[in-house]
């Protein structure tokens, strides 16, 4: 089915786009240990909104999937780096609690509690036993 002039697409500079995320893609901080973005598969079976009949067609769908792309990296390094504030946050509270099993920093026992309670607020969990080094 042809396209109205109307349902024409705007001219696209989708080399300068891509250029530009990649740029934006090499400035995001690589996380120690990261394994690498694992985009989900796409279900191509009920096609696309664009039929990629046409040169334009074509650019635009990969700007999409460029941005797609970053949109995936950026997601795993925010979640790589949640995981590691929480391990911090975690040996913090391990480190608060045992010494507030001591009498000279009790006053730690407050803290210890709130940070439990905190936890148990954000997550629905109780706070995870500390692993065995």
């Amino acid at each position: 089915m042809a396209r109205k002039e109307s349902d024409k697409l705007p001219k696209l500079d989708a080399e300068a786009i891509l250029r530009t995320l990649a740029d934006i893609r090499s400035k995001i901080p690589k996380v120690e240990g990261a394994e690498p973005v694992k985009r989900p598969t796409e279900d191509t079976s009920r096609g696309s909104a664009l039929d990629a009949g046409s040169l334009e067609e074509f650019e635009y769908l990969a700007v999409q999937d460029g941005l797609e792309s970053l949109l995936a990296e950026v997601e795993a390094y925010r979640a790589q780096s949640t995981a590691k504030l929480m391990e911090a946050a975690l040996n913090t509270f391990y480190a608060a609690e045992e010494l507030s099993k001591d009498p000279a920093h009790a006053d730690l026992i407050p803290q210890v509690e709130e940070m439990r309670a905190a936890y148990l607020r954000d997550t629905g969990k109780p706070i995870p036993p500390k692993k065995k080094e």
